[in-house]
């Protein structure tokens, strides 16, 4: 009797055990937990907002949440140019193309009205041969004076299983590639799982 009580507590310890490892592996897969990129400050060109954090994650309601991080201060007047293309918060989502062999199938940017008093979002389709095409609105949210936060639908980037990622943070005014800070630095990406991948019909 002693040897079976035994044997169904240490059963039941492992049982305990294999259970709470089950649950840290679906808490680290889950695609309610950011999945994050972080670099020290200092690597962005001169004026140029300095990412030093990006995340992605689906939020409590359903819809994909960016939130990016930088190294000093970020004013919606920081993205108005004098002259030249506007400066913009974005990050890339790959839904489809291959990094670095492609460009992004979808742009969501954060950019400032002309007066640079408030920041608004968009979702972008990227279209060949043309610029890219205003698909959707995001909704944006500044929770602290170093960071920013986009929430966007998941049909607006085609809800896709899965989707790998960077950030990018233009220079206002500035054309170059040499004005753009990424973070991931391009063409590495972040992957975030929703779901799993739907079988092919007949299987």
């Amino acid at each position: 009797m002693i040897g079976d009580v035994s044997l169904r507590l240490a059963l039941c310890t492992s049982l305990a055990v294999l259970a709470s490892a089950g649950a840290g592996l679906a808490l680290a897969a889950s695609p309610d937990v950011p999945v994050v990129a972080t670099e020290k400050a200092g690597g962005a060109a001169t004026g140029a907002p300095d990412l030093t954090r990006v995340s992605l994650q689906r939020a409590s309601d359903g819809r994909l949440r960016a939130g990016f991080s930088f190294a000093a201060d970020l004013h919606p007047a920081d993205l108005v140019a004098k002259s030249g293309p506007p400066g913009s918060v974005c990050l890339r989502v790959y839904v489809l193309a291959t990094p670095g062999v492609l460009p992004p199938d979808y742009l969501v940017c954060v950019s400032a009205d002309a007066k640079g008093k408030t920041l608004r979002g968009s979702v972008l389709a990227e279209q060949v041969n043309a610029l890219p095409k205003r698909v959707a609105t995001a909704t944006v949210s500044q929770p602290g004076k170093r960071r920013v936060a986009v929430r966007f639908s998941q049909s607006s980037v085609g809800r896709p299983p899965v989707i790998q990622f960077l950030g990018e943070a233009t220079r206002a005014g500035c054309p170059r590639a040499s004005c753009v800070d990424t973070l991931p630095d391009a063409p590495q990406t972040k992957k975030l799982t929703l779901r799993a991948a739907e079988a092919p019909a007949g299987r």
